[in-house]
Order: C-alpha cells, then structure tokens, then sequence
C-alpha cells in the first residue's frame, strides 16, 4: 500500500508494475492503463483526486451518458463515452491503492455502478439498433420475416448480452465467495466488452445497421466467457 505523499513521486513505470495485474484483460493492460494510470498520478500531484468512490461515481455517470447518447442516434459520441468510462473505472481503484484507502464498501459501489453502466450502455446500442439498425435495402431479401422480425432479433440478442454481462459477474463474485478463487478470464471481460461497444459506435457513425453485428457479437463473447467459467468450476474438487 502507497502513501499519499510516496504516491506524488512515482513515475508511470513505477506505478504500472505496482498497479497492473497479470489477470487484467489485453484492453486494459495495453491501452486503459496507460491513459487511466496518467490520469491518476496527474490529480494525486496536484491533490484533486477526488475519493475512490467519487471517481467510480464519475465513471458510471459517464456510462449512462454513453447509453442515452446511443439511445438519442448519436454513436459516436456514445462509443467515446463508452470507452472513457472503461478507462476511468480504473482510476478509482488507482486512487484508493496509491493513497491508502482501500475499502470494502468501495469495492462493493464500484461493482454495483459497473453494472448498471453496462446495462445503460448495452440498451442504449439496443435502442439504437432498433430505431436506425435496420438491414441496408441490399441486404432486406436475405432476411426473411421468418422466424422472428428484425425488432425481435435485436431484443433477443439483448437480453443476450445483458444476461451473459451479468453471469459472468455473478460468477466472479460466488467464485471468490464461496470456493476463493478468482477465475481465469477468457476474452469477454469488461474492457474487451466496453471496447466492442466503442467500436460499434464508430462503425455505426458510417453504417447503421452493424450495430446488430455488434450486438451479435457482444453476445457471443459474454457467453464464451459464461461457459469458460463454467468449464473451470466443473474441475473444482470440492
């Protein structure tokens, strides 16, 4: 644990091989920390870091205005926003360890505000799949009414992803909780996840519709991470 004071004088180095761990996602550890670990060093020497929990406030309020902007027609921005408020989530854990105020609470609101942001950012594409999403007339004849409408297909591949979101949550928690182990994660952690979210919104600012490519794709992800923990619970021995 970094004081305050020792916390002033590190360098990136210094505080990456202190904050970084081996059990992150390639996001974060390649493109996240970098930004958020800068970000964290520049409000400690200054002194305007706000507390642990405020930033995780700031990140999550950030999530949501990726969500609405998603919801309004505004990919662009709400891929950015998507990003940033990946990169900000780990500016608070950042803070609380450098300065010494590790909490449990923390932990606790840090991980609730997650996931709602998810939620908010992943009905936001939704919303914008259904409303603007619609396959490009070229593509309409190779779309069939049957089984389900294009509308159907987007609320089914969102209640996909939102589910698959939420299991692989879950799981960490009762996995640390009840076995004490922290499973090994696969591809579809937060960062890869907020990532996908990003590029969607870039994509869509050209073509629409592949926001449902997008969708089919988050949920593809989430769920590959489900049955990767799934897959290291069944060789528990206990």
């Amino acid at each position: 644990m970094t004081s305050a004071s020792r916390a002033e004088s590190l360098t990136f180095r210094e505080a990456y091989k202190l904050l970084v761990k081996p059990s992150e996602g390639p996001v974060s550890k390649r493109l996240n920390r970098h930004i958020s670990i800068r970000i964290t060093l520049f409000l400690i020497k200054h002194r305007i870091a706000p507390s642990p929990t405020g930033m995780s406030i700031i990140s999550f309020l950030t999530g949501l205005a990726s969500g609405a902007s998603f919801a309004l027609g505004w990919p662009l921005m709400g891929g950015l926003l998507a990003q940033l408020a990946s990169i900000l989530d780990g500016c608070d854990g950042e803070i609380a360890r450098l300065t010494g105020r590790v909490s449990k609470r923390g932990g606790i609101i840090d991980a609730v505000l997650d996931r709602v942001a998810d939620a908010a950012i992943i009905t936001g594409l939704a919303l914008y799949a259904l409303c603007l999403g619609q396959p490009p007339s070229w593509l309409r004849p190779y779309w069939p009414a049957w089984p389900l409408p294009w509308s159907y297909l987007v609320l089914f591949l969102l209640i996909l992803s939102l589910s698959g979101s939420f299991s692989v949550s879950y799981f960490s928690a009762i996995s640390r909780a009840l076995a004490s182990y922290q499973p090994k994660r696969f591809i579809g952690t937060r960062d890869v996840r907020l990532f996908i979210v990003m590029l969607a919104g870039l994509t869509c600012f050209f073509l629409p519709w592949a926001s449902t490519i997008y969708m089919a794709f988050l949920s593809l992800i989430t769920w590959a991470e489900v049955a990767n923990c799934l897959g290291q619970a069944a060789k528990l021995r206990e």
